[in-house]
Order: C-alpha cells, then structure tokens, then sequence
C-alpha cells in the first residue's frame, strides 16, 4: 500500500506498521526512515511470467511477509 509522507506521518507510532524500503541496499545505507526494513525487489529473480510463476512468486512473498 502506498501512502502520501502526510498519511505516513501519522502512522509511524503504530507498532504494528511494516514499512518496507524497496530501494538498493547502499540507498538505503545511505538514510531511511527509522524501523523501515529493507527489500531490495531487484534481487529476487523473478522469470516466470505464466500464470503459475506469478502464483508461485505471490505464495513466497505471503510466506516473508507472514513471519
């Protein structure tokens, strides 16, 4: 989900918020948002475009995200 830094702003508190930065590992090295996480999406190899490699590339993503 994305949100405006107006709405996120307003959430940050929430300690049952999972913000996740998408950027490279040395971006966000560089500076993030404090508790951001970081999930470089570029590094997950992702080449199965049929309908089963996206259902399969979802239940993984389900399975990270659910820990």
């Amino acid at each position: 989900m994305f949100k405006t830094t107006s709405e996120l702003e307003k959430i940050l508190d929430d300690p049952n918020l999972l913000l996740i930065d998408t950027r490279s590992f040395q971006e966000y090295s560089n500076g993030h948002i404090s508790n951001s996480v970081n999930l470089d999406l570029f590094s997950f190899h992702w080449i199965d475009t049929s309908k089963e490699g996206i259902s399969s590339f979802n239940q993984q993503f389900k399975k990270i995200f659910s820990q």
